[in-house]
């Protein structure tokens, strides 16, 4: 079998995961499932990955660098001064995280499927190259000292997790998200020095 065959099958394995995960939620799927979705044999599933949480995680890590290009782009996108970065990516996030796919897989299934390690060290590659760089953006114009980085970083990914975990674990999603927004922007406001609007 080809590398582009093999890439080929492992990408419609992903997808229908993705598809089948996000509908019925971890436990009530299964490998037939998706290999039947894909098209594909059961022993095609167990070819490109190790058992079933691998393929959960395969699924996650696909929708985390779409979110990733998609803050990338709409951060870029919004913000005049690099300073606010950071406070329009993590109403970015939570915008991302309200989406049915992204609540089911690394919201709901994600924690307790991966396990609170695996769900982390998933996420933080992400999370905290993001964030780090916004922060970077703070160390050169002078609002941020450098060595506070790393550790703030970590930090600030959790506050944005947490947020996130809180809007998708309420009874009453919306105003949760007024108020994770709330906390979001006024802890977001103590790192660029000034008000947010």
């Amino acid at each position: 079998m080809s590398i582009d065959a093999r890439r080929s099958n492992r990408d419609r394995l992903v997808h229908e995961a993705r598809r089948l995960f996000t509908d019925k939620g971890y436990a009530d799927v299964s490998v037939d499932e998706v290999a039947a979705a894909a098209g594909l044999t059961k022993g095609a599933v167990y070819y490109q990955f190790k058992d079933k949480t691998d393929l959960f995680r395969a699924a996650c890590a696909a929708l985390l660098a779409e979110i990733g290009a998609a803050l990338d782009r709409g951060v870029m996108g919004e913000v005049e001064h690099s300073v606010d970065e950071i406070v329009a990516g993590g109403d970015q996030w939570l915008d991302i995280c309200e989406a049915p796919e992204v609540r089911r897989l690394l919201l709901v299934d994600g924690p307790s499927v991966l396990g609170v390690e695996g769900w982390n060290a998933l996420l933080e590659p992400l999370g905290v190259g993001l964030i780090a760089h916004a922060l970077d953006h703070l160390v050169e114009a002078g609002l941020l000292d450098a060595d506070a980085v790393p550790a703030l970083s970590h930090v600030l990914l959790g506050a944005f997790v947490q947020g996130a975990l809180r809007i998708a674990a309420s009874p009453d999603p919306q105003a949760t998200g007024r108020e994770v927004r709330h906390a979001i922007r006024l802890l977001t406001e103590g790192l660029t020095q000034r008000r947010v609007s």
